[in-house]
């Protein structure tokens, strides 16, 4: 890997008419910036001023204008994994490879990417994000550090674009990816091999990082993941351990301003949580939850204790997938009143996030897992996981 821009032919691919929208220059939509309107129900719901609406606890699909953008997962037919890309019109995915006569199939197609594997550099596919036009993705250097990679949205050209901190990949071939998310021209993220957690941030691009949030010293580990942007602020999850027992572990929810550069608490909360407006939507052993940070309030909303991935907020329900009810989707109003549940035909093993139009997921494949998608705009009753994979 070469911190250059690495040059791919240029050619339109035929019946892709999105390549054109794609290179004039789009913007982030990611879960950034929700403010309020009414659903049916009569309760304020989140969507985005001026964008599409989206809620992704789990980077591994990017939201574009025109569409979304993933990593294929393995499978027997599909050693060499690619980069891919569904249309939101009219739902076709393909290959983001833009070679002339390619049949994506071999390495050479422009949609491959290399693989960190053999202590070699690459990219890790279990990350994605869409910000400012372009795509971002995080793996490993040629000199052995964590780094983000940028992309362009057509897949003409990548190149390193920010490196994060280094690691002992060469020695041991251990890798794990970092907590990471991109928001007001920095990337804010994680190192995890820090037994005492730190958040920081860097420009992208490159430059001095600075410290965030700092991990308390007293702790013997602690754990910052579940980044999530409101309002220009970030949100993030803090564990700490004190010692082995449960009983003296911390879970706590804080939000970051860049404006003033401060953190403060938010919430005691451990469980998977969204925002939007001045509410924090969580899961814990009494249920699921509304908290009123003007207020200082909590709203048993689901009477139910539950185990969920993530919590997914659109602009007519509340959509948690019930890991103790065999992964089963169900999706309320903002009272609280089930109003439907999906069944889990694929197999659904754990879902990313989506907005109002659609979700993704994954589900169990023969060998390995195979990407699904829910269809949001169906009627509830005929709602139903289908398999995402190209054309």
């Amino acid at each position: 890997m070469r911190n250059v821009i690495i040059k791919k032919q240029i050619r339109f691919v035929k019946g892709i008419r999105f390549f054109c929208a794609l290179t004039a220059g789009l913007f982030l939509l990611s879960a950034c910036g929700k403010t309020a309107t009414e659903n049916s129900a009569g309760i304020s719901a989140p969507t985005q001023s001026g964008a599409v609406e989206s809620d992704f606890e789990y980077q591994f699909v990017a939201e574009s204008e025109n569409g979304y953008y993933f990593w294929e997962r393995i499978s027997p037919d599909r050693l060499n994994t690619r980069l891919l890309f569904m249309d939101r019109e009219s739902g076709g995915v393909v290959p983001l490879c833009n070679r002339p006569d390619c049949n994506h199939e071999g390495l050479e197609c422009n949609a491959y990417y290399p693989e960190i594997n053999f202590h070699t550099a690459g990219v890790d596919k279990k990350y994605l994000q869409y910000y400012e036009g372009e795509l971002y993705a995080v793996g490993l250097s040629e000199d052995a550090y964590v780094s983000v990679f940028r992309i362009k949205a057509d897949g003409s050209e990548w190149e390193l674009s920010t490196k994060l901190y280094r690691t002992d990949y060469a020695r041991t071939g251990h890798w794990k990816p970092p907590e990471l998310l991109i928001n007001g021209g920095y990337v804010y993220f994680v190192d995890w091999y820090q037994t005492v957690k730190r958040l920081e941030r860097i420009p992208i691009g490159g430059g001095t990082s600075e410290i965030v949030f700092e991990g308390s010293p007293d702790a013997s580990a602690v754990d910052i993941y579940r980044f999530e942007i409101n309002a220009g602020s970030l949100s993030f999850q803090v564990i700490s351990y004190q010692d082995d027992s449960p009983e003296n572990i911390v879970q706590e929810l804080y939000c970051y301003d860049p404006e003033t550069g401060q953190c403060s608490l938010t919430k005691n909360i451990g469980g998977s949580y969204s925002i939007w407006n001045d509410f924090v939507y969580y899961e814990n052993s009494e249920g699921l939850c509304r908290y009123s940070m003007q207020d200082d309030t909590v709203e048993v909303l689901v009477d139910q204790p539950m185990n969920v991935p993530n919590i997914t907020l659109t602009k007519e329900y509340i959509i948690l997938c019930d890991q103790m009810a065999d992964c089963v989707l169900n999706l309320y109003d903002y009272e609280g009143k089930k109003l439907t549940t999906v069944p889990n035909t694929l197999g659904m093993f754990w879902y990313f996030g989506g907005n109002s139009e659609i979700l993704f997921g994954e589900c169990r494949a023969e060998i390995g897992r195979k990407l699904c998608y829910l269809d949001l705009t169906r009627p509830l009753d005929e709602l139903q996981w289908e398999e995402l994979q190209a054309d």
